[in-house]
């Protein structure tokens, strides 16, 4: 049957695997992009705009590749946190700070590449997006630390 410990389990495992996802993508990242772009596109490899388009990616993938090891380190954190059973506690509210701020980060990093591929607009609104929601999250985990503090205070 489904409960909590499994569902934090399989949020770890998924953390770990998005991990190592985004370590062979900082290898392999411009070799996909040229690939989607000649073989399912249909341009040519050496054609100036599939150049360009290889270099936007990694002019936009690699500033972004930090913030998303950061983003993954804070979750896991997060996790083990809640798998520890220390749900309401000012920690996990600094880690879900974290969290917001590389997404804003990532949607500044995406908007500029966006002046250039419109599709990374998508991506910009996306991540401002999940930033947004991770700030209310964060601050009703503030709230609920606070409120869980004065509660071990009263006798």
């Amino acid at each position: 049957m489904w409960n909590k410990d499994k569902s934090v389990a399989l949020s770890i495992a998924v953390c770990f695997l998005l991990t190592a996802i985004l370590t062979l993508l900082l290898f392999i990242g411009p070799w996909v992009v040229k690939v989607w772009l000649t073989e399912y596109r249909g341009m040519k490899a050496q054609s100036p705009v599939t150049q360009n388009l290889c270099t936007l990616f990694s002019l936009c993938f690699y500033p972004c590749a930090p913030f998303g090891y950061f983003t993954l380190y804070s979750l896991l954190r997060l996790l083990f946190n809640i798998k520890n059973e220390e749900t309401f506690i000012m920690q996990n509210v600094k880690y879900l700070r974290r969290i917001s701020w590389s997404c804003f980060a990532v949607a500044g990093i995406t908007l500029v590449g966006s002046i250039y591929y419109l599709p990374f607009l998508f991506v910009t609104v996306a991540a401002a997006f999940v930033g947004l929601m991770l700030r209310v999250v964060k601050n009703v985990m503030h709230s609920a630390a606070e409120l869980k503090a004065e509660n071990e205070l009263t006798i």
